[in-house]
């Protein structure tokens, strides 16, 4: 057994089976404890998913700042919907309990209209491609508008006409 554990060939199943995960590295998802806890009681879940950001890492754990954001409208409008859809046969406030994890974690928002909105990854506050003439050079004409609207008269490039490009967005 020691040679392979050393040969590092020593799998999962053999660590949970036979002991050893002290032996090398063992990684777990950053949800996976949020997501046990909400797989036995889905609102408990829901009010971990929602403070998780202001718990200190530090006695004492829940602070003033956890509280209030706790009984903001919405987040009890959450904890709500989640305990009466768990009332409802269990799977309902399971099912968005983890919708609202996976949401929170891919930094998923929705509108008033319930739409999803565009996730921004940039730190500008529109998606408008700018000064593409200059990374590209100066065969690049009239580079168009937002991806998100669609974008149109991309140009010419180096030679290449790139008519349609806004239809692969």
């Amino acid at each position: 057994m020691p040679t392979i554990i050393n040969a590092e060939q020593w799998t999962l199943f053999d660590k949970v089976m036979y002991g050893g995960l002290g032996y090398g590295a063992f990684c777990l998802p950053t949800d996976f404890f949020k997501v046990i806890i909400a797989i036995m009681f889905p609102p408990l879940g829901e009010i971990i998913n929602i403070v998780e950001d202001t718990i200190n890492t530090s006695f004492p754990y829940i602070n003033l700042k956890s509280i209030k954001k706790l009984f903001e409208y919405t987040n009890l409008n959450t904890i709500v919907y989640s305990f009466l859809l768990t009332t409802l046969f269990y799977f309902p406030g399971l099912v968005y309990t983890l919708t609202n994890i996976v949401n929170k974690e891919r930094k998923i928002t929705y509108d008033s209209k319930g739409l999803i909105n565009p996730i921004n990854n940039d730190d500008n506050s529109n998606n408008t491609i700018t000064n593409i003439a200059t990374i590209i050079g100066e065969g690049t004409v009239d580079v168009g508008t937002t991806i998100g609207e669609g974008t149109v008269d991309v140009g010419t490039t180096i030679g290449k006409s790139f008519e349609n490009l806004g239809s692969l967005f």
